[in-house]
């Protein structure tokens, strides 16, 4: 099973993404953003989910950091928020941001995006036309 970091500082949030993931994913959970970049250097998940308003930082800011840093550049980001304005959503995903999810949501919904978002992981992590002996070039003539 793939595993979820997920950064929110509110524990009945918690539970309600643990009630929506915990038959999908494996749940690890930060209270901060401080928090989570520890979690990370310990072990990384498949993917991140965080609320945008945290104690100590931004969801925003913990993207960015996310971002800006090769180990964990690639990992798919999702940020759960009561935000619904479009620049609020604009602003996540200039900050890195892959998703933007507004609460309260639909928990087959919320799922599906996290499922989207690895299944789009994996599809880059492939590589293009080598391992199998295919290749993505038109094959050529032999020469006269």
């Amino acid at each position: 099973m793939e595993r979820v970091l997920f950064v929110d500082s509110d524990s009945a949030m918690q539970g309600k993404v643990a009630q929506a993931l915990q038959d999908v994913f494996v749940l690890r959970y930060a209270q901060t953003g401080t928090e989570a970049l520890g979690s990370l250097q310990r072990r990384l998940p498949d993917l991140i989910v965080s609320e945008v308003d945290l104690p100590d930082m931004s969801g925003l800011a913990l993207c960015e950091r996310l971002r800006a840093d090769p180990a964990t550049s690639g990992l798919p980001i999702l940020l759960l928020t009561t935000r619904a304005d479009i620049r609020d959503k604009v602003a996540g995903f200039m900050a890195g941001a892959d998703d933007y999810v507004v609460k309260p949501f639909d928990p087959r919904f919320f799922s599906s995006r996290l499922r989207l978002l690895l299944r789009l992981k994996g599809m880059r992590q492939k590589p293009s036309g080598g391992d199998d002996g295919s290749s993505s070039r038109p094959p050529t003539s032999p020469a006269p």
